[in-house]
């Protein structure tokens, strides 16, 4: 599996599927993500994922890689959701609302072993 391939298929099982036992199958122990709430370490790091995912839908995922190498990838994600809630820190309104997710995964031996998240937003009506 090439890097994008192993960075992608985390983000569709934990955003799209909601699996979170993938990820707890799949990130070593020693996992840390640098998120929006801080440094976090793997159970805490899923466990955000499953607080804020087990409120919100996301309808589609989108990703294109911005940046790579042998070792770290940045993917640039639309996250594409029709919320009027909180999602991500970010307050959406009425209509679609894409949420801009810049994330940074960096992997040692095909394994995750890290990720650094950036948020920004921007708003469009289907």
């Amino acid at each position: 599996m090439t890097v994008f391939d192993t960075a992608l298929r985390l983000l569709e099982e934990v955003y799209i599927a909601k699996n979170f036992s993938y990820a707890e199958e799949h990130l070593p122990e020693n996992y840390i993500c640098h998120c929006s709430e801080g440094e976090k370490n793997k159970a805490e790091a899923i466990a955000l994922a499953k607080k804020y995912l087990k409120k919100h839908n996301i309808k589609k995922i989108y990703s294109t890689v911005d940046s790579s190498d042998a070792e770290t990838i940045t993917l640039d994600i639309l996250l594409e959701c029709n919320e009027k809630e909180k999602f991500f820190g970010f307050t959406v309104g009425e209509h679609t609302t894409v949420h801009r997710h810049k994330k940074t995964f960096k992997l040692k031996d095909g394994v995750i072993i890290e990720s650094r998240d950036e948020f920004s937003e921007f708003e469009y009506e289907e």
